[in-house]
């Protein structure tokens, strides 16, 4: 089996090669599946990513959460710290550390209940993740046990099998543009 970082390294170029026209479809068809999913639509809270860099597009997702009057969580990094903080518009959202969008304002959530959206570089037909490297979402999952965890990837980020370690903490489904993992 491959290891993590192999992994991480390929699908890196399988990003480089994704047609532009090709990632637009397939992120709609995510943020459509995400927005009419009954985990979306019976929660207040949303935590979600800021996509970069090839990841799948959240900007749909969260325009509808505001829509829905959500309260919505994005996240911010400081060291080794991944907080999240209340965002009320895309505008409340600058380039941060690693230069991925973070939020301006200082409202941190308890992380108590609600629902999770994050990204992941590869998963597997069980849900398995590997992440970037860095293990921002297993300690801050580890720390908020109560929220519901759903990933979001493209299709060929979905292969047979990934290696995963027993702190690793999976998303309980993962939503492609083909289908819902895990349900």
């Amino acid at each position: 089996m491959e290891t993590k970082k192999e992994i991480r390294q390929r699908i890196r170029m399988e990003r480089e090669k994704f047609e532009k026209a090709c990632f637009i479809e397939a992120t709609n068809r995510i943020a459509a599946a995400v927005v009419s999913h009954p985990w979306f639509l019976g929660e207040r809270e949303l935590y979600i990513y800021a996509d970069c860099k090839g990841e799948v597009g959240t900007g749909k997702i969260m325009a509808k959460a505001f829509q829905r009057g959500m309260n919505v969580w994005v996240p911010r990094v400081t060291g080794d710290t991944m907080l999240f903080c209340r965002v009320r518009g895309m505008d409340e959202l600058k380039p941060g550390t690693y230069g991925i969008l973070e939020p301006t304002g200082n409202e941190i959530s308890e992380g108590e209940e609600g629902l999770m959206i994050m990204p992941g570089v590869a998963f597997d037909e069980a849900c398995h993740r590997i992440g970037y490297g860095k293990g921002f979402y297993d300690r801050y999952l580890a720390k908020h046990r109560k929220l519901r965890r759903m990933a979001l990837g493209f299709e060929y980020q979905v292969l047979a099998e990934v290696p995963y370690d027993e702190y690793d903490i999976c998303p309980e489904i993962v939503v492609t543009e083909r289908r819902v993992i895990g349900m």
